[in-house]
């Protein structure tokens, strides 16, 4: 059975005028010819739920009075120090899953064929925040990198002091995810370096260097620069109208 295609309507035929232009009529309804004037603005969007607490935290945070302690995580490091220091940590990078089955399949024949297995040490990055603590308390951490995005931020937010105490070269860098893509993971709250090959000592001791100089040593006067709140627009403009 065919189905009956939809009827279409003659167009009307247009009215005879004088005219040499012809004539172009607007359609006004919804999404037509002419759109509401609020049609670009993203206040009128409803975002989700989870956009919407992000931005209410950071509002939150530039109206609250932030301790020297949280504070010192939005003052991270700028753009060359950490590029310089993501260089040093990439060749380091912990070996990938198809390496390490290639190492352990190596290690399996050669127990099997009764000779003693003798794998070379390879340094490579430390990560995780117990094993990093565990490397700072211990002062054989060479350099450490931590992220200024953690949630919860009481998960880190005293590992700077520790670092700082134990004379342990540290920065805060942005963001988790990068220091996640240093080890093959989605995220990572901080990570380490703790023996290079000699031929990265020199870049090794410029990096040292360089954070012992912009983190160790500025973190007593760090300590004492606590956040001061933000006033809104419209609290700015109530005092402005007062002192008028």
């Amino acid at each position: 059975m065919k189905r009956r295609r939809a009827q279409q309507k003659a167009p009307a035929p247009e009215p005879k005028t004088e005219s040499k232009f012809k004539l172009r009529p607007k359609n006004f309804s919804t999404g037509c010819a002419v759109f509401p004037k609020t049609h670009k603005l993203g206040r009128m969007i409803k975002w989700p739920k989870y956009i919407r607490i992000q931005r209410q935290e950071q509002v939150l945070k530039r109206r609250l009075k932030v301790p020297p302690a949280i504070a010192q995580f939005t003052r991270g490091a700028d753009k060359g120090l950490a590029r310089e220091c993501f260089r040093l940590f990439r060749k380091y990078q912990p070996p990938t899953k198809q390496e390490r089955k290639a190492r352990l399949k190596k290690i399996a024949e050669l127990k099997a064929s009764g000779k003693d297995v003798e794998m070379e040490y390879t340094p490579q990055i430390k990560y995780g925040l117990n094993h990093v603590t565990n490397l700072v308390q211990r002062k054989k951490a060479e350099a450490v990198l931590i992220a200024h995005d953690v949630e919860p931020l009481e998960l880190i937010v005293w590992l700077p002091t520790l670092c700082y105490k134990m004379g342990v070269p540290f920065a805060i860098v942005k963001g988790k995810a990068e220091l996640g893509q240093l080890v093959r993971m989605k995220t990572a709250t901080c990570v380490a370096l703790t023996k290079v090959r000699a031929n990265d000592n020199s870049d090794l001791a410029t990096v040292q260097e360089k954070l012992m100089k912009t983190f160790n040593e500025t973190f007593e006067e760090s300590r004492s620069k606590p956040r001061l709140a933000e006033m809104g627009v419209k609290n700015k403009a109530k005092i402005k109208k007062r002192g008028d």
